[in-house]
């Protein structure tokens, strides 16, 4: 569960979860989940973008109490306005992900998915089509005998 207090945690978390779904998604056995999917994913990068943008700035306003390991403070405040730079530009890269999967979001509530027929039902239909595709060869055949027989 989320503490939407410790960023370390809920970091964790979110890792985690995000681990969970690129398994679960290897196989949709329902295949309307995918909408929902979906819009969660939505959900989730668009809450990443706000996080990305968060630390950005974190790290723009924090620079000052910067220093390298050594103790450079200069160095330590260019790798903080770097790091803040960094992170403003994959917030900003996340815009076109965020827009793709709405997109696709909005395309996949456009589908009406059809349940797979289970392999009885595939049977019988082939079976049925067999038959159809046979019907004009027996109705040949009927009229043949019938004209031996008169």
């Amino acid at each position: 569960m989320p503490t939407f207090e410790d960023p370390a945690k809920d970091a964790d978390e979110l890792g985690e979860a995000a681990r969970g779904l690129a398994y679960a998604t290897r196989r949709i056995s329902v295949p309307d989940d995918t909408y929902r999917v979906l819009g969660s994913m939505h959900s989730a990068l668009t809450s990443v973008q706000q996080s990305l943008r968060q630390l950005a700035d974190w790290h723009e306003r924090h620079s000052p109490f910067a220093a390298t390991d050594d103790g450079d403070p200069a160095a330590g405040q260019e790798q903080a306005a770097k790091a803040s730079g960094w992170l403003t530009i994959a917030a900003a890269s996340l815009d076109q992900v965020v827009q793709l999967v709405m997109t696709a979001q909005s395309e996949n509530g456009r589908i009406a998915w059809h349940p797979e027929p289970s392999p009885l039902d595939q049977a019988l239909q082939e079976r049925s089509a067999a038959l159809d595709a046979d019907a004009p060869a027996t109705e040949q055949a009927r009229e043949d005998m019938g004209r031996r027989l008169e």
